[in-house]
């Protein structure tokens, strides 16, 4: 394992790239494209170079890439991303984990439903001691850009996104349903015993500061039995999360090293996988 970890966080509008031991990103670069695929991997190779060539103190040959990774991320764009950190830039590691969990870290708790409210897609996440339950994770359609657009609108542009009164599951595809009443199926579809510490700890991520205030009170309205959290921050908890992965084995990482991918170019880390199969918390 190398003694120096960057991390990337890999969002839908935007990239940002930094050294772990800082408190923000040395770069944020704007990323219009939700996937990553053959035709947009040059762009995103330039954005890695022009962040090591920026930071050119940093010895790539011995530097750990741990990348923030969306929760529906397929396997072939992670074997994209570790062709472009391990073979064209020839880092020492590449590592991946769901960002959702950093927001857990960062609010210092282990169980939570996390809300993150995208360009084009609103994800939700319930998280049990740290882990992502994958068989309750939905997402809806029900994003904030087209309601962010409309300037029609008098109160808080969210609102159309997450909750309607009139809410009759039958009317809805499943990909269509607003995000409380998508947010009360999930926690009323888990375990008993799982439902009350995840409906105690909600936390949304990606909403605007000045919607913050309004987003809360909707959620209080509709689901007083919550406490919810509005929250950007990922950083610090992806900061503590490269502090303990610089001291674990490699082994309990998900992540391959140069050698093992330049030997098997096949290789594609999968969080999920890993976690499920060999129980590590």
């Amino acid at each position: 394992m190398s003694d120096s970890i960057v991390i990337a966080y890999l969002g839908a509008s935007k990239i940002e790239i930094g050294r772990s031991d800082l408190p923000c990103p040395q770069e944020i670069t704007a990323w219009k494209t939700e996937t990553i695929d053959k035709e947009n991997e040059q762009e995103l190779k330039k954005i890695f170079e022009n962040y090591f060539q920026t930071y050119d103190y940093l010895k790539k040959e011995e530097t750990h890439v741990l990348i923030l990774e969306g929760i529906f991320i397929s396997v072939a764009e992670k074997r994209i991303i570790c062709g472009i950190i391990l073979k064209e830039l020839g880092c020492a590691y590449v590592s991946f984990i769901p960002r959702v969990l950093m927001y857990c870290l960062s609010c210092d708790v282990m169980n939570a439903l996390v809300i993150d409210v995208g360009t084009n897609s609103t994800t939700c996440v319930p998280i049990f001691d740290l882990r992502p339950l994958q068989k309750y994770i939905r997402y809806s359609k029900r994003d904030k850009r087209r309601h962010l657009l409309d300037d029609t609108l008098s109160s808080c542009p969210y609102t159309p996104v997450f909750f309607k009164k009139e809410y009759d599951p039958k009317d809805y595809e499943d990909d269509e349903i607003p995000v409380i009443n998508l947010a009360k199926y999930i926690v009323d579809s888990l375990p008993i015993d799982l439902r009350k510490p995840l409906r105690e700890n909600i936390i949304v991520v990606n909403v605007e500061e000045k919607y913050k205030t309004a987003i809360k009170a909707l959620f209080k309205q509709h689901m007083d039995e919550s406490s919810i959290r509005l929250s950007n921050d990922y950083w610090r908890g992806a900061s503590i999360y490269a502090q303990k992965i610089l001291h674990a084995k490699e082994e309990n990482v998900v992540g391959v090293g140069k050698d093992e991918f330049q030997n098997n170019l096949h290789i594609a880390p999968d969080w999920f996988d890993f976690y499920f199969r060999t129980g590590i918390k």
